[in-house]
């Protein structure tokens, strides 16, 4: 397996010790994930064969200059590093120049998703350039990414390949239900929307077709910063988001 720096990493590792901690994952876990959405995906395709690492906790790690030395060390000894891409990690964007090898153990998610581009303030017709990266917002999107995830993590865990497949059935299964709750909650037909406004829950907007693009509250819990790692959080987090939305729409009881 390629590491992830070879001429020069003493250099940058020691630059990097200038940096505090920010990640909980350690060296020696063959799989490490940005985010803690994506993380619990993960986990929930390795329960019953291994515990993926955490490498960002706050939206502050992701965009900070750099990784830690401790979130680098464990990058360079993992197998396999899981990541929306180079608009949403914005610490990890350098990584590929500091040693072009890092592209045959990390898996780009957004790099074959269909991102939702995030419309201009002005003219919410006209897309900015700029994509929201929190596609697993979308269950149908998290599902598609649940498949690519799993078929890399049968090339970490061959011997585990049965128990992998199995979990990504099951896990799929529930992403579907979801869906189907979320639709049910939120008086969602199929289909979306022909105008996509702003909206600060992109995805859930265009998706359900939201009457109120706009939820603040469940806004601050899409990336699920603070919350407990592990295979439970990303549904859990969802089940607040879905909450937050309801709330937030008009009622859809007649007038009086």
């Amino acid at each position: 397996m390629h590491r992830l720096f070879s001429a020069g990493r003493p250099v940058a590792i020691a630059l990097l010790t200038l940096f505090s901690g920010f990640g909980i994952a350690a060296v020696g876990e063959k799989v490490v994930v940005s985010t803690p959405p994506l993380h619990s995906l993960v986990a929930t395709l390795l329960e019953g064969v291994d515990s993926p690492g955490l490498l960002f906790s706050s939206g502050e790690d992701i965009a900070a200059p750099v990784p830690s030395a401790g979130a680098m060390a464990a990058i360079d000894g993992a197998d396999m590093v899981v990541w929306a891409g180079r608009e949403y990690e914005t610490v990890l964007s350098g990584l590929r120049t500091l040693d072009p090898s890092v592209s045959f153990k990390s898996l780009t998610l957004g790099a074959t998703t269909p991102l939702m581009s995030i419309s201009l303030p002005d003219n919410a017709d006209r897309p900015s350039g700029r994509h929201d990266m929190r596609f697993w917002l979308d269950p149908r999107l998290a599902g598609t990414a649940v498949g690519r995830i799993a078929s890399n993590l049968v090339r970490v865990y061959p011997d585990d390949a049965n128990r992998i497949l199995d979990n990504e059935i099951l896990l799929k299964e529930r992403l579907k239900e979801l869906e189907a709750s979320m639709r049910e909650a939120l008086g969602s037909p199929d289909g979306v929307p022909l105008h996509m406004p702003a909206s600060d829950v992109l995805y859930l907007t265009w998706r359900f077709n939201l009457a109120a693009p706009n939820c603040p509250a469940a806004a601050a819990k899409v990336e699920a910063f603070g919350e407990v790692a592990g295979p439970d959080l990303y549904f859990r987090m969802m089940a607040a988001v879905l909450a937050d939305l309801k709330a937030c729409q008009p009622s859809r009881e007649p007038a009086s």
